[in-house]
């Protein structure tokens, strides 16, 4: 009500009605929720006793999402544990790879890999991207000849390095080329450096995933700090699948790469073969 002055004044008695309303609202608002399962009050008697393996009631048996994603990817690993997984020892059984070890005076086996970290492997693009299960799956086997002109590489290309369903990219196919024509160039250029100045590709037959191939490569002629290079690739029935005619160049500029002399004969020292 209004008072003298014109303000509202509320006496004791409205303030008690007012105040009963909105109590009597809250408890038949609870009612509602209790009656439809909305609300549950707990106690000793609701209560079920946890049984030995762990579990609770259906609510605190409920998983979180780190908890979910921790139990399947156990589960995928469990899974992945069973998968057979290509070994070197598979390479090593190839035609190619048997040619070579059956002539340890003209061949010797080297890293494909180098260096050894784990830490520059990793922040190298084909040990760091490419070197995966179902992709390179095992690290290729390295055969150099004695004349340090000629190399054989054996590896298994697995299903997710493919372009087209079943078929290993081109892309691909180009990154390894690019990554064994350097060999020759590397072990011959001075101060054993070698950096691409082009690649040329032929694609003659489609190159079919997850099985073991054999690329081969030698320096074909060699002029100052130029290198010209020459490789094939076969899968392991020995067929054509594709060609590849790369240029090395070794830098003037003699800070632009160190120079990696040390590492050629750290490699000569740590993989001696027959010569």
């Amino acid at each position: 009500m209004l008072n003298s002055k014109g303000k509202y004044v509320f006496s004791r008695s409205m303030l008690a009605v007012w105040a009963g309303g909105y109590i009597l609202v809250g408890i038949s608002s609870t009612l509602v929720a209790v009656s439809q399962g909305w609300l549950r009050f707990a106690n000793d008697a609701d209560e079920k006793p946890a049984v030995e393996d762990g579990s609770n009631d259906t609510e605190s048996s409920e998983m979180t999402d780190a908890e979910m994603h921790k139990l399947l990817e156990g589960q995928v690993d469990a899974i992945d544990a069973k998968l057979p997984r290509m070994t070197d020892a598979e390479l090593l059984q190839s035609t190619a790879a048997r040619e070579c070890l059956d002539n340890p005076d003209e061949w010797k086996r080297v890293p494909f890999f180098w260096p050894r970290s784990d830490i520059k492997r990793k922040s190298a693009f084909v040990p760091g991207t490419m070197y995966a299960e179902n992709k390179l799956s095992v690290e290729p086997v390295v055969f150099m000849n004695r004349d340090r002109k000629q190399f054989v590489v054996i590896t298994h290309i697995g299903k997710e390095m493919c372009g087209h369903d079943d078929i290993v990219h081109g892309g691909v196919q180009a990154t390894l080329f690019d990554e064994i024509t350097a060999r020759p160039a590397f072990w011959n250029l001075p101060r054993n450096v070698a950096l691409t100045a082009s690649l040329k590709i032929a694609y003659h037959k489609p190159a079919i995933a997850d099985q073991i191939f054999v690329f081969r490569t030698h320096l074909a002629k060699m002029e100052g700090r130029k290198a010209e290079i020459a490789a094939q690739l076969e899968d392991s029935q020995g067929n054509l699948l594709s060609e590849a005619e790369a240029l090395y160049i070794s830098p003037k500029n003699a800070t632009l790469v160190q120079d990696q002399t040390s590492q050629v004969e750290k490699i000569e020292n740590v993989f001696p073969g027959n010569f």
